[in-house]
């Protein structure tokens, strides 16, 4: 099965996006804004297989292959699909718990199944009205970190528009300045991703977004995706000038959106990636749960 991978463009954003609402565990490794505004700095290519009505991604950068397919997992026919997609051996990175637990299903019998866990690539999963509120003794060191803040500092909270978009980029531009992007690859791949996200920000289905501002000064934004009954934090910068100005604005961002899109239940705010700093703070807001991923090996009998 020869397929046509191509650079990813936004036309392809509608029915990209459809497919991977069709998925059992939306990860936002395959969120449109994260493969497509980052394909470039990851070599990330697209195919739209017509007969399987399946999305395949490779990846040719930073040591990743084959991910795994985007639309409906609940099929009956891997075993076919996958030995003529790969022939008897192959390797997917960051597939998603719920795909590697179909695959292990269907081709039990028929090859062997090698399921590798990645905690670095869990994703975080928090009650949105939780982080929202940040109601009740769980919350309290949170909760005084932010009232204080609000004591020090007169801030507004303001949701993304048109009028902001150009001040935020100039904000990226300066929080990159201070934390040294330039040197650093995985802040440079991220900028590159957040910049092309801002200059296109119409053009992207389901974005939505704010910053918090003192003195008429962006000091911390945020850039989210509604998906369904989730919301997704892709990103989220704050000057580190101003104390909890991190607290703040997720917690700003959360509790407006909420009033906004009420079918909102969960909060996605993506994984750690091994970083023991980041794993520590993500985990203080104590997650409900976890979009797991995995690396899958798979050999035909």
């Amino acid at each position: 099965m020869d397929l046509n991978f191509q650079e990813i463009t936004l036309e392809e954003a509608p029915r990209y996006i459809a497919h991977w609402n069709m998925c059992e565990q939306r990860t936002s490794d395959y969120c449109f804004p994260v493969i497509w505004s980052l394909g470039a700095d990851f070599g990330t290519k697209l195919a739209y297989d017509e007969s399987t009505d399946l999305y395949w991604l490779h990846q040719s950068k930073v040591g990743l292959a084959d991910l795994a397919p985007v639309g409906n997992w609940r099929r009956g026919d891997w075993p076919r699909i996958l030995r003529e997609r790969y022939g008897d051996e192959m390797e997917f990175f960051l597939v998603p718990e719920k795909l590697a637990e179909i695959w292990c299903s269907e081709l039990a019998g028929k090859a062997d199944v090698e399921v590798v866990d990645d905690r670095g690539t869990w994703e975080y999963l928090y009650n949105i009205r939780d982080l929202a509120t940040l109601a009740g003794n769980k919350y309290m060191k949170k909760r005084n970190r932010v009232n204080q803040f609000r004591k020090n500092y007169d801030y507004v909270y303001e949701p993304m528009t048109d009028a902001l978009l150009p001040e935020v980029v100039d904000f990226q531009y300066s929080w990159c300045q201070v934390n040294n992007c330039g040197t650093t690859a995985g802040l440079m791949q991220e900028n590159h991703g957040i910049q092309k996200i801002l200059q296109n920000w119409h053009r992207i289905p389901n974005l939505c977004g704010g910053v918090v501002k003192i003195k008429d000064q962006i000091v911390a934004y945020t850039i989210g995706e509604l998906a369904g009954d989730m919301l997704v934090v892709h990103y989220e910068k704050a000057s580190l000038e101003y104390g909890a100005a991190y607290q703040v604005i997720n917690k700003e961002f959360l509790s407006h959106i909420v009033e906004l899109h009420p079918e909102l239940e969960i909060v996605n705010r993506e994984e750690d990636m091994n970083d023991p700093g980041l794993r520590a703070a993500k985990m203080s807001y104590l997650p409900v749960g976890f979009l797991k991923e995995c690396r899958v090996k798979i050999k035909f009998i």
